[in-house]
């Protein structure tokens, strides 16, 4: 990449534009099990013909979800907590949803009090120190009186938890059970979890994984291809996409393919892999998916899924496994071959030569710090665009001051392009959708 040049850099938000409409990581949950459901049932047989004995269901991570509520951090809780009471006070008074989401956050707060009040204060650490002297230390090896990961929810709070999962699940337009799910039923986290199975061979997790991604694939190329075939039978360019100039070099979170139709193959880096290769997990060798845009998803299960997959419960060596080439954002990237190591290189070499650079529909979420940390690490000098319609949140505001090292107080209010512009020295955030700013004159 030549010094002067601009790179791009997209993120979910920007498949979120109107004519693409994919869902976000957060509802992407729903929409792959009501595909699993529908149009994919046939999909859905394949993959389990191939993987005996798989006891996964969408429906399954409901239960999981709400038995490891209790073990999740009390800060986490709190976020959540935040987030569905944000949600909640932006509903109307006569919304009877409202309801729903106050119930909720009265729950979680009382979950989080019990918490707090199991823990150990300091006056009863010292008191122990006191009475026990040289035994304390090997009293106070726990942090509560109550070890409150091991108590269960009741069966009314359960309850109120399956019945609003289940919406969020079923795609319903319900803010509230959208925001629980996309706290307790988010895709990414799922993949994290079954991933490690690889690393353990635990063999139920590594089944799971397999039919998750190739799920999660098939609904991406079968959601790819109805916007393809509607654009081209109305005679329109992809929205945004169309819009990037030819002569810049681009980097992508996102999975579809949109961006390499613009700009062609050697000008975009999908860090986090694409819909075209996939992997052979014995020795992480890739393989072309040839023409996967107007691929026969059926066809290509029987002749390259089946063939390429062995599953034995008693020998690990024996076994075989093929996945997407699909990453997951993880804080800690699995390598799923040398390939990823010097596609994140060439990522990090394109931001490091590069003079501005645009940032559109990436919420900087920690779940993907290594890419923020080759941002962070290379971001210096350069003239910064970032462009969303949450920029302005507090949320976004305290990802960018951990980033970018911008206090949340130093931002200057201004315009650009019409848009609300906040701007901190080369850092420019606007308060738009990818769509409503012209990036050619930024």
């Amino acid at each position: 990449m030549k010094q002067n040049s601009t790179l791009l850099i997209i993120g979910a938000g920007v498949d979120r534009t109107e004519g693409i409409n994919f869902p976000l990581a957060n509802t992407l949950l729903s929409a792959i099990s009501n595909y699993a459901e529908n149009d994919g049932k046939q999909v859905d047989s394949k993959l389990r013909e191939i993987l005996p004995n798989l006891r996964f269901t969408f429906s399954t991570i409901i239960t999981q979800a709400i038995d490891r509520i209790t073990t999740r951090d009390i800060q986490e809780q709190r976020l959540m907590i935040t987030r569905l009471q944000q949600v909640t006070d932006s509903i109307e008074e006569d919304n009877e949803i409202k309801k729903h989401g106050q119930l909720l956050v009265k729950l979680f707060n009382k979950l989080v009090t019990i918490t707090q009040t199991a823990e150990l204060d300091q006056d009863i650490e010292d008191l122990i120190k006191e009475v026990f002297r040289d035994k304390a230390a090997e009293y106070l090896s726990s942090d509560s009186i109550v070890d409150i990961h091991k108590m269960s929810l009741s069966d009314t709070f359960k309850a109120v938890l399956k019945a609003t999962l289940r919406l969020s699940l079923k795609g319903e337009n319900h803010q509230i059970a959208q925001a629980l799910g996309s706290e307790m039923l988010n895709i990414e986290n799922l993949l994290i979890e079954k991933f490690l199975g690889f690393y353990n061979h635990r063999q139920s997790d590594i089944k799971n994984y397999i039919y998750i991604s190739w799920m999660m694939w098939a609904f991406l190329v079968y959601a790819e291809k109805i916007v393809n075939n509607r654009l081209l039978k109305e005679g329109k360019p992809i929205p945004f996409y169309s819009s990037i100039p030819l002569d810049w070099k681009a980097i992508t979170l996102n999975y579809t393919s949109f961006l390499e139709q613009q700009l062609g193959k050697n000008n975009v880096i999908y860090f986090h892999g694409g819909l075209s290769e996939y992997v052979n997990m014995t020795d992480r060798t890739y393989m072309d998916i040839d023409n996967y845009q107007n691929i026969d998803i059926e066809q290509f299960i029987d002749n390259c899924i089946r063939p390429n997959i062995h599953i034995s419960d008693d020998d690990n060596e024996v076994q075989k496994h093929v996945i997407p080439a699909l990453v997951p954002p993880l804080k800690l990237k699995p390598v799923l071959s040398s390939k990823y190591i010097e596609k994140w290189h060439n990522a990090a070499q394109w931001i490091k030569e590069s003079e501005k650079i645009i940032i559109i529909g990436y919420s900087f979420n920690s779940a993907d710090d290594h890419f923020n940390d080759i941002l962070r690490q290379n971001y210096s000098g350069k003239t910064i665009y970032i462009i969303a319609p949450d920029v302005d949140s507090e949320y976004s505001l305290k990802n960018f001051q951990k980033i970018f090292s911008c206090p949340i107080s130093s931002w200057t209010a201004g315009q650009r392009q019409g848009k609300k512009l906040l701007a901190h020295n080369t850092i420019n955030l606007i308060k738009a959708c990818a769509d409503e700013i012209n990036i050619s004159v930024l």
